[in-house]
């Protein structure tokens, strides 16, 4: 973490900042949920179900994600998601952009976004510490590997045999042959 990051760690400072002119997130946006993968996939697939346009996540995602492993969740809009700007179907956002830091199957922790609907969110047990939850949010904020890098480079070893995955494309190729 930089200087910086560190500083705002130890004075308790939530690092998420509402852009100049907007109203910020409520206080119950200013948490980091620690979530087991049935319940970060189940929130991806609600963001997909409900077309809220970022999560969605299907088969892959459940397939490469640590069946083990714990994954965090943070409401962390950019600017342009910023909750109240228009959705470009006339109307205005409705959800929190949420950052997803998630454990793949070897282990490397890595980002994710999603849509997630504010009473979702907040239904989601918090169980951290508030110290602990301001250091792993600075992490995924952080973090510049994200899931497409991951599956990028994991996509010559990728294979049923070896994460379970079976792409639509692997199914054509089989039925071709």
């Amino acid at each position: 973490m930089t200087l910086r990051q560190r500083a705002g760690v130890l004075l308790g400072r939530w690092p998420v900042r509402a852009p100049a002119g907007r109203e910020p997130l409520p206080a119950e946006a200013h948490v980091l949920k620690a979530l087991d993968t049935d319940a970060v996939c189940a929130v991806f697939e609600e963001a997909g179900r409900l077309r809220l346009g970022l999560g969605g996540g299907g088969p892959w995602l459940r397939a490469h994600l640590d069946p083990e492993g714990v994954h965090y969740l943070v409401p962390d809009p950019a600017n342009y998601y910023w909750p109240g700007n228009r959705d470009g179907r006339e109307g205005e956002i409705r959800w929190w952009h949420c950052t997803a830091l998630v454990r793949m199957l070897d282990g490397e922790q890595v980002t994710s976004m999603v849509a997630v609907l504010p009473e979702t969110f907040t239904a989601l047990p918090s169980t951290l510490p508030r110290r602990r939850q301001l250091r792993l949010v600075h992490l995924a904020r952080a973090s510049e590997r994200d899931t497409y890098l991951w599956g990028r480079d994991h996509e010559t070893e990728c294979s049923p045999e070896r994460c379970g995955f079976t792409s639509d494309a692997d199914d054509a190729k089989a039925v071709d042959e």
